[in-house]
Formats: C-alpha cells, structure tokens, sequence
C-alpha cells in the first residue's frame, strides 16, 4: 500500500529535519576538527620558536594537509550524500506534481548519485577548508624562514 499525498508529505518532513540533524552533527564534527588543527598548528610553530629548530615547522604543514584531507574525507564519505538527498526533496517539493523520487531514503539509494568527480570536487576543494589549508602552510613556511637556527 503506498501512502497517499498527506501521508508522503509528512514522511518528508521527517526526513527533511533528519537529514537537518545529520548536517548540525557533521558541522560540529567538522568545526571541533578544524579547532584541534589549528591549535596543533599553531603549537608546532610556537615549539619550532621555542626550541629554534625550523624543522619542527614540518609538523604545522603535516596538521594543515591532514586537516584538509580528514574535512575532504569526512565530506566525501557521509555528508555529501545528505547534501545530494536534501537537493532531490527540495527539487521534488518545489517541481511538477510527478513522482520521481523514493520515500524517506536517507541513504539516497534509489535517487540520483553524483559523479565522481563532482562527489570529489565538492568535499575537496570547498574554498573555506582548501583556503585554511594554503593559509596554514604558506604561514608554515613563512614560520620556518623566521626561526633561527640553534647552534
């Protein structure tokens, strides 16, 4: 038996605030993330100061690319495909009265997928991480130019 249009429409109200929920849990995953980096960060240039040894600076590069590849990861891996789903349900509200999209499929297996390289585009090379990422390691190395040297 499938539900009728009022029945549909709440179905999708469930999921439109499940899906809202699985976002506000990535976002704080991701800001708790990019927090523990950057304080990594700025503790590998402050130590390189301290113990004037430039080669400590590595490891702030080393937190900047792992920082960006764990947000792009995190990204490609679970959010993305909320983002995907969330799209379909708004295009589907808002759109002509046929049905071309499944009932509460969180896990958008019936719906359309994006391509890899869109998927890959969009969990990479979002400019609010990538940007952090080249901030962190052209200061990083900046840093290194400036600690001097213990001899």
């Amino acid at each position: 038996m499938r539900p009728n249009s009022k029945e549909k429409l709440e179905i999708l109200k469930v999921e439109m605030g499940l899906i809202q929920g699985t976002f506000d849990k990535y976002d704080d995953l991701i800001f708790r993330n990019r927090n523990w980096f950057i304080t990594l960060w700025a503790g590998a240039i402050g130590l390189a100061f301290t113990i004037k040894d430039p080669g400590i600076i590595f490891l702030s590069i080393l937190a900047a690319v792992l920082y960006w590849a764990l947000e792009g990861f995190m990204r490609h891996q679970y959010w993305y495909k909320y983002v995907v789903r969330y799209r379909a349900i708004r295009e589907w509200l808002n759109s002509s009265k046929s049905e071309t999209i499944s009932i509460y499929d969180l896990t958008n297996h019936y719906g359309q997928r994006p391509g890899r390289r869109e998927r890959v585009k969009n969990s990479f090379l979002k400019l609010e991480p990538s940007l952090l990422s080249v901030v962190m390691i052209v200061s990083a190395i900046i840093a290194y130019t400036l600690v001097p040297i213990n001899a």
